[in-house]
């Protein structure tokens, strides 16, 4: 069993290692982009005058963060499933002796892990230079904020796979159409800190989303692929 899932790894690494690479370059890229523009407005304003404008404002000075996620999910998820499915290569993934929604699942669970620890490694960035200029204080209910971007990412993920693997393109549309309301929920204009109250909600959707795979996939497997 392990040798199978060993293989399947190396199977999906094959075909995302360069996306995952873009996809972190880019992460970190933006990271990068957000502490140089607090630093410019940090300048301008002056240290006192921006500290105050974010705890009487609670403003949300990392609100580019929100892109990063979503663009990382889209960069994992379109190229591990979309050939796969829409060049049938899936066929010789479905025939290793595993059960195929045991091969679907650890597919998808090699992506969530691929774009989790890519969201880690940007997230322990922008940590470290915030607190180049910032208190605890200020960093703290900033990180708080991005959770739920986070969490949008990943669900991202889970509905990129479960519309690939619906058979039918007219359930498609309909899932995409799905998925794109239920994600607004992520990204809802938050104050600073603010998000906190969501999390139990947006946690039990992200769970429900990560599940979404096995229906799709059970029809997939009864469909013609």
């Amino acid at each position: 069993m392990i040798e199978k899932l060993n293989r399947l790894a190396y199977k999906e690494w094959i075909k995302t290692r360069w996306y995952m690479l873009i996809a972190l370059a880019v992460s970190l890229g933006m990271v990068i982009y957000i502490f140089f523009s607090i630093k410019h407005e940090l300048n301008v304003w002056g240290a006192t005058q921006y500290f105050a404008n974010i705890i009487l404002e609670k403003g949300v000075v990392v609100g580019k963060f929100k892109f990063i996620p979503v663009i990382t999910a889209l960069l994992i998820g379109l190229p591990q499933f979309v050939p796969e499915v829409t060049e049938k290569r899936i066929k010789l993934s479905l025939h290793l002796p595993m059960n195929n929604t045991a091969v679907i699942y650890s597919m998808v669970l090699y992506g969530f892990a691929a774009v989790a620890a890519i969201l880690t490694v940007a997230t322990l960035l922008l940590t470290l230079l915030m607190s180049i200029c910032f208190p605890a204080e200020i960093i703290i209910p900033e990180l708080q904020t991005i959770v739920p971007w986070i969490l949008g990412g990943i669900s991202c993920y889970f509905f990129i796979a479960m519309i690939a693997m619906e058979p039918l393109w007219r359930f498609r549309f309909v899932y995409m159409i799905f998925a794109f309301f239920v994600l607004r929920l992520f990204f809802l204009s938050y104050g600073l800190g603010n998000a906190v109250t969501a999390y139990p909600v947006l946690i039990a959707v992200t769970l429900i989303a990560s599940s979404s795979i096995l229906f799709t996939s059970h029809r997939f497997n009864k469909g013609d692929y």
